[in-house]
């Protein structure tokens, strides 16, 4: 036994003595399953931060109900069914995280809990659990919620006579404000200018004590009218208007928040969704750690703007006619004085609205439901979203890109 060949001689047989050995190792080995969850975990939980700013405590609410909710139902499932534990191996703490990220802050919990029993039962555990389930699981859930309780993840009552309104909290009540006592306002400009103008209101004793939060028309809801038939569009859907229609009419990207409050999450959406830059950061993170290749969500959003951008919407033409302008990120050019155009503005707030970041970056890209090659996930990224961007502009649904990525 003594004369057996030990590992060191085979490797000096094969010319890789120890001096060949002394600087940095061959092969990387690869990371455990339980710290790509928590590493994917960490990185949702920026989106998540953003949402809980912006939505109050309801936010961080509906993400630590669905967390709960998905761990136990697994663990329950798997009890039932006399299945070994998962141990490290199962996601439902990321699942339950993803699940609420796309939900609206005043879900009520309920609906949360049925979200996640179909996110990790049909979406995840009857299929064999991690790495053998056909779609994302989180997806699985929110599109159940969407098709059986659409009523039950409606805004608040307060806007129930304008259900495209969403709350969002004023600026001085982030974080512990409430958004059910959210006000209507007539016309959003901007979150920092609204709070500017209730502080003068304030000041001047015209008002009693500053709104906790405003009913914010959702942007999705207002983009999807401007390309769908059966609705007269009130105004142009590009911001130079016409100078042939009567009246001037008003623009649509007026009445939309301002590309600012877009990218930093002061709007209406999902808890995970309004915020860009935190979801671009995460999401920028995940890449780094080679938990996502960046072509899937690079040519997700790139298919998607191209989509937008030369898909036809409809404008208001003289004499209250209707016409339809093909190639919009051209309409008018792109040289209009102190904006980025009307055409490139109409496709950045398409990008930036309905869940596309999100998708892109934390729901496409699932490890198990995705490609495994980087020519899949390039076939992948841009059929996922060219069909989300039509679904958007075509079909009337507040889940287009998670419909896209489910598809």
């Amino acid at each position: 036994m003594d004369n057996q060949p030990t590992q060191l001689d085979n490797l000096a047989r094969a010319g890789l003595g120890v001096g060949s050995l002394a600087h940095a190792p061959l092969l990387r080995a690869p990371e455990k399953v339980r710290t790509i969850f928590l590493v994917t975990i960490a990185a949702a939980c920026l989106p998540l931060a953003a949402g809980i700013v912006f939505f109050g405590y309801r936010a961080a609410w509906v993400a630590a109900v669905a967390m709960i909710s998905c761990a136990a139902i697994e663990r329950l499932y798997f009890q039932i069914t006399h299945i070994p534990s998962l141990l490290g191996r199962s996601h439902a703490y990321l699942t339950g995280l993803l699940l609420a990220l796309t939900l609206p802050p005043f879900t009520p919990w309920y609906v949360v809990v049925i979200g996640s029993a179909f996110a990790i039962i049909i979406g995840k555990a009857i299929f064999g659990g991690v790495g053998h389930f056909l779609w994302q699981p989180a997806l699985v859930g929110r599109f159940a919620v969407a098709v059986i309780m659409p009523a039950l993840i409606a805004p608040p009552a307060a806007s129930s006579l304008q259900p495209d309104r969403w709350p969002i909290l004023a600026m001085s009540h982030l974080v512990f404000g409430d958004i059910d006592q959210a006000q209507p306002i007539r016309r959003y400009q901007g979150w920092q200018e609204q709070f500017e103008k209730d502080q003068a209101r304030f000041n001047r004793k015209k008002i009693r004590q500053l709104p906790s939060g405003y009913l914010v028309e959702h942007p999705a809801a207002a983009l999807a009218r401007l390309t769908d038939p059966r609705h007269e569009p009130a105004y142009s859907a590009l911001a130079r208007v016409r100078a042939d229609i009567p009246g001037r009419k008003p623009t649509a990207l007026s009445q939309l928040p301002p590309l600012n409050d877009m990218l930093f999450g002061a709007r209406p959406g999902g808890i995970g969704e309004t915020c860009a830059a935190a979801i671009i950061a995460a999401g920028l993170y995940l890449i780094y750690r080679n938990y996502v290749k960046w072509q899937l969500p690079v040519l997700f959003l790139l298919a998607a703007a191209v989509v937008a951008a030369v898909a036809p919407v409809r404008l208001a033409g003289p004499g209250g006619s209707v016409e339809w302008v093909y190639f919009p990120i051209l309409y008018d050019g792109l040289n209009v004085p102190a904006t980025l155009g009307a055409g490139f503005t109409y496709v950045n707030y398409q990008i930036l609205s309905g869940g596309m970041l999100l998708a892109a970056f934390f729901l496409a890209t699932e490890m198990t439901s995705s490609p495994v090659t980087t020519g899949g996930q390039i076939i992948f990224g841009l059929g996922c979203g060219a069909v989300a961007m039509l679904i958007k502009l075509y079909l009337d649904t507040p889940i287009p890109a998670y419909l896209a990525v489910l598809a």
